[in-house]
């Protein structure tokens, strides 16, 4: 997944303001926080500043910025732990996720279908860019496949020898060709519902 980083930056100054002990604000009128609470008169403001983002630790605020003020070059906070809030690598990404800056993150290296280039591995991404995909078989018209049901799970594995996938549990329990259930068990006899094993799996 993509990092959310902004590429379009509206500079508009900011109100820093703090009333409680390690929780800092960001206000735009001095009366009320982007997070919706009352600022009150015994609170403390800072003089407007641009670099707002440098400042605050509130979640709420920085989420309710983050669509028309957010700051080029930074990161969206993913939760209240995530501040000072972070700044994106060269990439656009978290420096720690991107398999440029940090290639053993890489995954499925050196690659066994004969990538050249660790970023097309990159682990935010349940498949790679490499990742071989075969032709879908012909279904009957109600829906089913016309040949033998195989899982997503199965197929997937047998055209990529040597890759490992983190793929959904669904990969196991749906056919890759036709969508339908099939047996959790032998991954390849329909079955009515996901979740269910067929007659000849024990």
């Amino acid at each position: 997944m993509q990092a959310d980083v902004s590429s379009v930056e509206t500079r508009v100054p900011m109100l820093i303001v703090r009333w409680k002990p390690g929780k800092i604000h960001v206000s735009q009128n001095g009366i009320k926080t982007w997070c919706g609470s009352l600022v009150p008169d015994t609170a403390t403001r800072t003089v407007p500043t641009v670099d707002w983002h440098l400042h605050t630790n509130c979640y709420n605020c920085a989420y309710r910025l983050w669509p028309q003020h957010a700051p080029t070059g930074y990161l969206r906070p993913a939760d209240g732990k995530d501040f000072p809030i972070p700044k994106a690598c060269p990439h656009g990404r978290r420096a720690r996720g991107c398999v440029r800056c940090t290639p053993r993150a890489a995954q499925n290296w050196p690659c066994p279908n004969g990538c050249t280039d660790p970023v097309d591995h990159d682990p935010l991404h349940r498949y790679t860019k490499c990742t071989v995909f075969p032709p879908r078989q012909p279904t009957e018209p109600d829906g089913r496949c016309i040949g033998r049901c195989e899982s997503t799970e199965k197929v997937v594995h047998r055209a990529n020898p040597g890759m490992h996938f983190d793929l959904a549990d669904s990969a196991a329990m749906t056919c890759y060709h036709c969508g339908e259930a099939v047996c959790v068990g032998c991954q390849t006899n329909p079955v009515d519902s996901v979740l269910m094993f067929c007659d000849t799996c024990p």
